[in-house]
């Protein structure tokens, strides 16, 4: 067995968390702080006289996705105690606590549109230009709705895919079990036309990569600080745009234990750092020297370029200077 403990379960996914109440009632707050943010621009746009067909593309936008934040948020209700979300620190009017990312990613990984399926086709394929063509397992960290997951399964015979956000695997998880599911990233300006300000897009997995998926690819929830698998048991661990979230002497050890002999470390994406401590964010020469430093041998450690969650409806798009690092134990 590679997992190292038991799971909770809700609406099919399964989570590895220990204060499963604290978590579950951080997770329906964060979704309920987004539906207020849905529900501030729908209010805002809904009495609007000048540019009627504009704001009747927004609203129509904002209250789709509204109804879908709503859908999870039922789900989780039944589960979340009173005094657990009296609790929870979070601040509505902060950006990071209103806004879910998950859409952004569903439109990338499963719309299957042009600019998404380039970013994909190039990560794949420079990670697996650095690796064994077969090898027993993987693990992905902050694997998101999942898709660089499955595209890299084909390398393995069990693939673990693995996310804090309780509502990334609860999105993979229906687009296995459903045919498609219909979401909107409202564009308010950087537009050519109304066209583009609310398109409504569908999100579905093909038939072959779900029979995958069944297959190869378990989902599930945990955090990297606390995971539920067994020491020495993962050939590859996979930390494409996740490794710059949490700083790197607080998971190493940790990462550096499930990774089997011989095994694989792979970062890809740039070095932006989502915490405040100057001190651990380092260079990539200072990260790889660090596992060097460690009994790693550096494989590859090269700057590939890529677009990043683009939206051709938008005029503007983000390109990273991605950094692939590839480390063998």
């Amino acid at each position: 067995m590679i997992y190292n403990r038991n799971f909770s379960e809700i609406d099919r996914v399964k989570i590895y968390v220990d204060n499963i109440q604290t978590y579950i009632a951080e997770s329906y707050m964060l979704l309920f702080n987004h539906n207020k943010y849905n529900e501030f621009n729908l209010h805002k746009y809904i009495n609007q006289e000048y540019r009627k067909e504009y704001f009747g593309c927004l609203i129509e936008a904002y209250l789709h996705n509204y109804n879908n934040i709503r859908e999870l948020l039922l789900n989780l209700k039944p589960y979340v105690e009173v005094e657990d979300v009296l609790s929870v620190n979070t601040n509505g009017g902060n950006a990071v606590n209103t806004t879910l990312k998950d859409y952004l990613y569903l439109h990338r990984d499963w719309c299957y549109y042009e600019e998404g399926e380039k970013q994909v086709e190039i990560i794949d394929n420079a990670i697996k230009n650095s690796l064994p063509l077969k090898m027993e397992s993987a693990l992905f960290l902050g694997c998101g709705v999942g898709r660089l997951a499955v595209e890299l399964s084909d390398s393995f015979k069990k693939v673990y895919a693995t996310d804090k956000s309780y509502s990334m695997i609860w999105h993979i998880n229906k687009l296995i079990s459903e045919n498609n599911f219909e979401f909107y990233n409202p564009q308010e300006k950087n537009i050519y036309s109304l066209e583009n300000v609310a398109k409504k897009h569908t999100a579905f997995i093909k038939e072959d990569i779900k029979k995958v998926i069944r297959e190869k690819v378990d989902f599930f929830v945990s955090d990297i600080l606390n995971l539920p698998i067994n020491e020495d048991s993962i050939n590859a661990v996979f930390s494409i745009y996740f490794t710059d979230v949490i700083a790197l002497k607080l998971w190493f050890d940790k990462i550096n234990a499930i990774i089997k002999k011989e095994g694989y470390f792979v970062h890809f994406g740039p070095l932006d750092y989502f915490f405040s401590d100057e001190s651990e964010m380092l260079t990539a020469k200072e990260f790889r020297l660090f596992f060097e430093k460690n009994g790693y041998t550096t494989i590859t450690d090269k700057i590939i370029e890529t677009s990043h969650l683009n939206d051709a409806n938008s005029f503007t798009y983000k390109v990273y200077r991605n950094w692939l690092f590839v480390a063998k134990k």
